[in-house]
C-alpha cells in the first residue's frame, strides 16, 4: 500500500530502513482501516519514519521501541522546538507513533505492557464504593448523580478524618451543618441544594448500616433556591430558525450537525439523549423515535416528522462514515468512534449559537433548545401534561417553570402597578 501513497523510489527506500521498515506497511494498511484519510497516512508514515531514525541513532532495537521510547522521542522533539532547532510543530512529527506501536505489540514484537501500579484502595475510597452501591441499588440514582454525590461525601469525610480513622460516629450536626452551609456558598441557582441532599443521603446510608443513630439527618440544614426566580434561558421561534437556516451544507460534518440541531431545537432532546441515540430507536414504517431517558431511566417515545427525519436520513446516507457501531452520531474525523458525553452535542449547538449571531453566554447551549421547545409549546395553548410528555419530565412541577414565559397570558391576569400608568 506504501507505493500508492508516495511515488519516489527514496521515500519508499527510506520508509523500509530497520528496525521499522519491516512493519511500515501494516502500519499503512491499519490506518486504512480505520478510515483514516491518505493525507494523513502519508503524515504518520514519515513520523514513523522519523522516529526510526531516531530508534537507530540511539541504538535501540525493536523489542524497545514501546510507549517509554516514544515518550523519550517526543520529549527531545519538545526540547529541540524550544530551543528553535526545528520549525515543525511537535505534534506533527510525532502523530501516529502511538498507533504503531499498538502494531508492533499485536505482533508479540514487543515486551507486554507492565499493568500499570495502583495503590490499593484508602478506607475511605472503599467506604464511598460502597456508598455508591447504596445510590444504584436502592435509590436508584443514575451515574451522573452518583458521581457529583460521591465527590461532594468525599470532601467532608477527608476534611473531617483527615488526621485519623474513617470513623462516622465521631462526627457532630455542627461539623455537618458548617461543611454544607460552606459547599452551598459555592454554587448558584438549585445547585446550592446539592450538597444538603448529597449529606443527607450519606447519612441515611450510615444509619442503615447501623453505624449512626436515626436523626443526624435533621441537622443537614435545607439551602434556599427559588424555584421561580429566574426564567428558564430559551431563544424565539426566528432565533431557532436563524439557528438552522446558517447550519447548512453537503458535507459529512453539516450533515451530522443539522440532524443534531432538529433533535434539540424540534423534540427538545437532552443533549446525552441525542448521543446515546441508536439506530435501532428509530422506526422509520411508523415514524417515531424511541428516547431512553437516562435521567429517570424512562422510555418515550416521540413523532418523527418529515424535517428530522429528512435530516436524520440524509447524515445516515451521505455523511455518517462506515462502522460497526450503533450509535447514530459519530465523530467527524478518523477512526470514527461515537460521540461521547453531553459536552460534543452541546458544543455543537454552542457554535451553532454564536454562528448565528444569536447572544450567546455560558449558560446557553444543547439545553436552550429544550428550554424554546417547551417554552413554545406552552404558548401555544398545549397542556402541561402533554409538553411532559414530550420533554420527559416526570413530575408537573418541572414542566410548571415554562408558565412564566406565556407572557401573553401573564399579562391578562397581571395587577396593574400601585401608581403606575394606565
Amino acid at each position: 500500500m506504501i507505493e500508492t501513497l508516495f511515488a519516489r523510489a527514496d521515500v519508499i527506500t527510506r520508509f523500509q530502513q530497520p528496525p521499522l521498515g519491516p512493519h511500515m506497511e501494516d502500519l499503512a494498511v491499519s490506518l486504512k482501516q480505520q478510515n483514516y484519510s491518505d493525507n494523513t497516512i502519508r503524515g504518520y508514515l514519515r513520523s514513523a519514519a522519523r522516529f526510526n531514525i531516531w530508534l537507530a541513532e540511539n541504538e535501540l532495537s525493536l523489542a524497545e521501541a514501546d510507549e517509554n521510547a516514544v515518550s523519550r522521542y517526543t520529549d527531545t522533539l519538545k526540547n529541540a522546538a524550544v530551543a528553535g532547532e526545528q520549525s515543525a510543530q511537535f505534534p506533527d512529527q510525532a502523530g501516529g507513533l502511538l498507533h504503531l506501536v499498538k502494531i508492533l505489540r499485536r505482533n508479540l514484537l514487543l515486551t507486554p505492557a507492565a499493568p500499570p501500579v495502583t495503590a490499593p484502595p484508602t478506607e475511605c475510597e472503599r467506604w464511598l464504593g460502597c456508598f455508591d452501591q447504596y445510590l444504584e441499588r436502592v435509590i436508584g440514582a443514575a451515574p451522573t448523580t452518583r458521581n457529583i454525590y460521591r465527590r461532594i461525601v468525599g470532601r467532608f469525610a477527608e476534611e473531617r478524618f483527615r488526621k485519623g480513622p474513617l470513623n462516622w460516629s465521631l462526627i457532630t450536626a455542627e461539623e455537618i451543618s458548617q461543611f454544607v452551609t460552606k459547599e452551598a456558598a459555592t454554587r448558584k441557582g438549585f445547585g446550592r441544594k446539592v450538597p444538603s441532599v448529597a449529606v443527607r443521603a450519606a447519612l441515611r446510608f450510615l444509619v442503615a448500616s447501623g453505624v449512626l443513630r436515626d436523626g443526624l439527618q435533621a441537622a443537614v440544614p435545607t439551602m434556599r433556591a427559588w424555584k421561580h426566580a429566574v426564567l428558564p434561558r430559551n431563544i424565539t421561534k426566528d432565533q431557532v430558525d436563524r439557528v438552522l437556516a446558517d447550519c447548512s451544507g453537503d458535507d459529512p460534518k453539516a450533515l451530522r450537525n443539522l440532524a443534531i440541531l432538529l433533535l434539540l431545537a424540534k423534540l427538545g432532546l437532552r443533549a446525552k439523549e441525542v448521543v446515546r441515540l441508536e439506530l435501532g430507536a428509530i422506526d422509520w414504517k411508523e415514524g417515531r423515535l424511541l428516547i431512553h431517558a437516562s435521567k429517570n431511566h424512562s422510555e418515550r417515545a416521540l413523532p418523527l416528522s418529515h424535517e428530522v427525519g429528512s435530516a436524520l436520513a440524509a447524515y445516515l446516507i451521505q455523511g455518517r462514515p462506515k462502522s460497526t457501531s450503533r450509535r447514530v452520531f459519530l465523530t467527524s474525523q478518523a477512526p470514527f468512534e461515537p460521540l461521547v458525553g453531553a459536552s460534543a452535542v452541546s458544543m455543537v449547538a454552542k457554535r451553532a449559537l454564536l454562528r448565528s449571531g444569536v447572544p450567546s453566554g455560558p449558560l446557553l447551549g444543547a439545553h436552550t433548545f429544550r428550554h424554546s421547545v417547551a417554552s413554545e409549546m406552552v404558548c401555544r395553548g398545549v397542556s402541561f401534561k402533554e409538553v411532559a410528555d414530550v420533554l420527559g419530565h416526570e413530575s408537573l412541577e418541572t414542566t410548571a417553570i415554562y408558565a412564566k414565559l406565556d407572557l401573553k397570558a401573564l399579562a391578562q391576569v397581571a395587577l396593574p402597578w400601585a401608581g403606575g400608568v394606565r
